[in-house]
């Protein structure tokens, strides 16, 4: 097998807890050479951030949010890593990919209230409204990076046989590279319309 793998992280929190992981396959019909839908697996991890009221639970934010590598501070953070895998099927003097899969594995890091003392239940409703559009905002990226990999295995489905399979591996991988890098522009360009979540309502309060 032919494995390829690259790292990305999507904007917009650093964590302390782990969540169960949930794999998910994609529905979409590939017949061709045996490729099959993209495989997706996602995890959810929680810093903690207390409070009784609202100025503390802001404060808390402001205190353990993470610092991005654009020297500024997130809520929340959604990692996400791409690989490949295929095999190669050889026909008379030719090379094509064979059971191409791609696999996603998504990890989303979000704050989780640990509430002290009795909170109102305006500060209650403000949280999870907070925390529905933060989640939103995160599927986003999460979406971008599953249509990506959808798009990828249509893209290598779709190859001429080549006459090596060395030559088959550089076209695959440059193929690849050049789609991840294309969905970096895409996630960059949704965080912008967005202003990373804010106009979803991802700010708290």
């Amino acid at each position: 097998m032919i494995r390829g793998i690259c790292l990305f992280f999507l904007l917009m929190t650093v964590a302390v807890a782990t969540g169960e992981g949930e794999t998910i396959h994609e529905s979409t019909n590939y017949n061709k050479n045996n490729f099959v839908p993209p495989v997706v697996k996602e995890k959810t991890e929680y810093y903690e951030v207390c409070g009784g009221c609202e100025k503390d639970v802001q404060s808390e934010l402001r205190e353990k949010c993470i610092k991005w590598n654009d020297g500024k501070k997130y809520d929340s953070v959604t990692n996400w890593k791409v690989k490949w895998d295929y095999g190669h099927s050889h026909a008379a003097q030719t090379c094509t990919a064979e059971s191409f899969v791609v696999t996603v594995d998504i990890v989303y890091r979000l704050p989780k209230w640990v509430r002290t003392g009795e909170a109102p239940q305006t500060l209650v409703e403000k949280w999870n409204q907070y925390m529905e559009n933060l989640m939103m905002h995160e599927k986003g990226h999460r979406d971008r990076a599953v249509a990506s990999a959808v798009e990828l295995t249509r893209l290598v489905a779709e190859l001429p046989p080549a006459r090596t399979c060395a030559e088959l591996d550089r076209v695959v991988n440059t193929l690849c590279r050049a789609r991840l890098d294309k969905l970096i522009e895409v996630q960059k360009k949704y965080d912008t319309e967005t202003c990373h979540g804010i106009l979803q309502g991802a700010e708290f309060p």
